[in-house]
């Protein structure tokens, strides 16, 4: 029996012998990966590096540059509205400039072009009909034109559009007020008979007893009397003014 036993004991030997020998042949011939052998030199890893794992790097890569473009587009945007500021009663932009421009036209009634340049303010009268610069003022100039003489009362909405179907528009408080203080100078008229319409916006207008929206009225008496029309009130009822168009 102990003879047997230690033939067993040898065969077993021999067997555990034979498979380590074969391991270690299978190792160093390069077809198993011993432990401890660094991820990047592994078989398997040719399995991610493929195509579709570059491809998807790529996309992610020009992704990132998009959102750094869009990011600088946005910057950029944010850098430019800080610095517009503009105030919607006066025309003005470029925090606080005027900066309306006399433009090539020929007005349908008799005017007067004011343009502010040379540290100065200079005008021209025009008639009827006549091209814009060619004067004192001419096209490009900051400044603006404004008729000579009122026109009969129109509610403010009826204003509007009689002086946008010649390109022109209500004049500014500002641009009305300086015209009428050089009334006798640039041929202005009737500028202080009643209150005029003087502006091209609308202002919500509420107290105790009224409200609604309102527009600019000026010239009740004087450069400097002002107050307001109504465009639309609770009950219905609109203001029919003078007004005179400007550009």
């Amino acid at each position: 029996m102990i003879k047997k036993s230690k033939i067993f004991v040898l065969v077993l030997l021999g067997f555990a012998l034979g498979a380590g020998i074969s391991l270690y042949v299978q190792v160093y011939a390069g077809s198993l990966t011993p432990p401890g052998t660094p991820a990047s030199t592994m078989n398997a890893l040719s399995d991610i590096t493929g195509s579709g794992f570059s491809t998807s790097v790529n996309s992610l890569t020009a992704i990132s540059a998009s959102l750094t473009a869009v990011s600088s587009s946005v910057s950029t945007i944010n850098s430019s509205v800080s610095n517009i500021s503009i105030d919607a009663n006066s025309m003005t932009a470029n925090n606080g400039m005027y900066n309306n421009k006399i433009i090539a036209m020929n007005p349908p009634a008799a005017y007067t072009e004011v343009c502010f340049k040379n540290s100065g303010t200079t005008y021209d009268s025009h008639t009827a009909n006549a091209a814009t610069g060619g004067g004192n003022c001419s096209v490009g100039d900051t400044g603006y034109i404004i008729e000579q003489a009122q026109r009969s009362a129109q509610y403010w909405t009826q204003a509007r559009q009689i002086c946008l179907q010649y390109n022109m528009r209500l004049p500014e408080a500002f641009e009305w007020q300086l015209s009428c203080n050089n009334a006798g100078t640039w041929s202005m008229s009737t500028m202080t008979t009643v209150g005029e319409w003087a502006g091209n916006t609308t202002i919500p207008t509420s107290n105790i007893t009224n409200r609604g929206i309102t527009a600019l009225r000026i010239g009740d008496g004087g450069c400097n009397y002002g107050s307001m029309g109504w465009v639309a009130y609770g009950t219905g009822t609109e203001d029919s003014l003078n007004f005179r168009c400007a550009r």
